[in-house]
């Protein structure tokens, strides 16, 4: 058993359980998801987390007990159209192992202006879903302390009643991150403990479909698959 409260040393996906709480972060890139990963595990930022380009290149896991049960925190590339095979190959690999994820957390930049991305990426991970698991989604909107609070909740009231309507209106749940690790504890907390399997991961390994065919990337190009 690790020890209460510690967060451990980037695991391997193979070392992942399935009574584990697993928790995917998605987001684009510098959206914060590395970030909340720190604030969840007490880890230090990586020495580049500032450079222009995000560190995050792989997927990565990293572990944190709290309150009797260790909690897996997946880091991963920038959702982008070039890195959606490497997301989508590591959510078939864990369902093959009998992982259910407890949660997605998709990062927001809120000082950034909503636009079709947004609008094709929001699609993407309703279907990615499906409407069983959609009530595991989470979108977090991040720098908040980036920008006027006025100007924040205005950009706010048009990613939640434009952009992501569609999405909430779905099921999915949306909170704030406000830098602490409070905030994003509150957030993971908020998921509880159920555990769904995605609609694409039925797909493409239940019914044995490429990933690039499954219902969430129909119409989306496909890049270095």
């Amino acid at each position: 058993l690790f020890p209460e409260g510690r967060a451990q040393a980037k695991i391997s996906t193979t070392d992942i359980k399935p009574n584990d709480v697993v928790i995917i972060v998605l987001g684009p890139p510098g959206s914060g998801k590395s970030n909340i990963i720190n604030k969840l595990t007490g880890m230090l930022p990586e020495a580049n987390a500032d450079a222009l380009n995000p560190c995050t290149e792989t997927v990565g896991a990293y572990t944190h007990v709290r309150k009797g049960k260790r909690f897996v925190f997946i880091d991963t590339p920038a959702f982008e159209q070039d890195r959606f095979q490497t997301i989508s190959m590591w959510l078939g690999l864990i369902y093959r192992r009998s992982v259910m994820l407890t949660g997605i957390i998709y990062t927001h930049d809120i000082t950034v202006q909503c636009a079709r991305t947004e609008e094709r990426n929001f699609r993407i991970l309703s279907k990615m879903c499906g409407e069983g698991a959609i009530d595991r989604l989470r979108l977090v909107t991040t720098m908040w302390d980036d920008t006027s609070l006025p100007e924040a909740v205005e950009m706010e009231r048009v990613l939640k009643e434009e952009y992501a309507k569609p999405l909430l209106d779905a099921g999915s749940g949306y909170k704030r991150f406000d830098n602490t690790p409070e905030s994003a504890w509150e957030i993971v907390e908020d998921l509880g403990d159920e555990k769904k399997a995605l609609k694409f991961q039925e797909e493409t390994v239940d019914n044995i479909v490429n990933w690039w065919k499954a219902s969430a990337f129909i119409g989306i190009p496909r890049v270095n698959a």
